[in-house]
């Protein structure tokens, strides 16, 4: 029997907030902000006036660049 596989489990949407970015590193919002402004984090995309996102591709291609191997 062939196995059904969901295309929509995997996917990820190319726009994450900064609550979702938050809960992906273990931190608060405050701490996503604050790294935009002091560790290099990448800085959001506005949207719209009122809505800011950040590239999913943008904070993969830090966090590669910040993983530090034990």
């Amino acid at each position: 029997m062939q196995k059904h596989v969901n295309p929509i489990a995997n996917f990820r949407p190319a726009y994450a907030t900064d609550i979702v970015l938050a809960e992906h590193f273990g931190v608060n919002r405050a701490t996503i902000w604050g790294w935009v402004h002091r560790n290099g984090f990448p800085a959001p995309v506005k949207l719209s006036p009122q809505m800011s996102r950040w590239r999913w591709s943008d904070v993969e291609t830090w966090e590669a660049a910040h993983v530090t191997t034990a």
